[in-house]
C-alpha cells in the first residue's frame, strides 16, 4: 500500500518544519549548561540524526497511527524513508548553515 497524497503532503510539511527548527537545535546544543551533559563530538551528525528521528517519530506515531489507526506497513515505511532521503540535501544544507553560524 502506498502513502496517500494527503499523507505525503503531511510528511513533506513535517520535514520542512523540522528543517526550520535546525538553527534552534544547533543553538541549544551550544548552550554551556548542555554542552557537558550531551558530550557531542560532531554537531552536524547529531543534528542530522536528531532531525531524521524526529521526522520519523512524529510522522509514524503522531500522524500515521492517529489517522489510520495502525502502524505503517513495510512498504509504507520504505516510502516514508524514500521521501525523507530525497530531502537529505536540504536537511544537510540547513545543518551546515546553522553549524557555521
Amino acid at each position: 500500500m502506498d502513502l496517500k497524497g494527503k499523507d505525503k503532503a503531511v510528511l513533506d510539511t513535517m520535514i520542512n518544519d523540522e528543517i526550520a527548527k535546525i538553527p534552534g537545535l544547533v543553538g541549544n546544543l551550544r548552550l554551556p549548561e548542555l554542552n557537558g551533559i550531551f558530550q557531542i563530538k560532531d554537531e552536524s551528525e547529531y543534528a542530522y540524526g536528531y532531525t531524521h528521528g524526529s521526522i520519523i517519530g512524529k510522522f509514524e506515531t503522531y500522524y500515521f497511527v492517529a489517522h489510520s489507526g495502525k502502524k505503517p506497513s513495510g512498504p509504507e515505511v520504505d516510502e516514508i524513508a524514500k521521501i525523507i532521503f530525497k530531502k537529505t540535501s536540504e536537511i544537510r544544507d540547513a545543518i551546515i548553515k546553522a553549524v557555521g553560524q
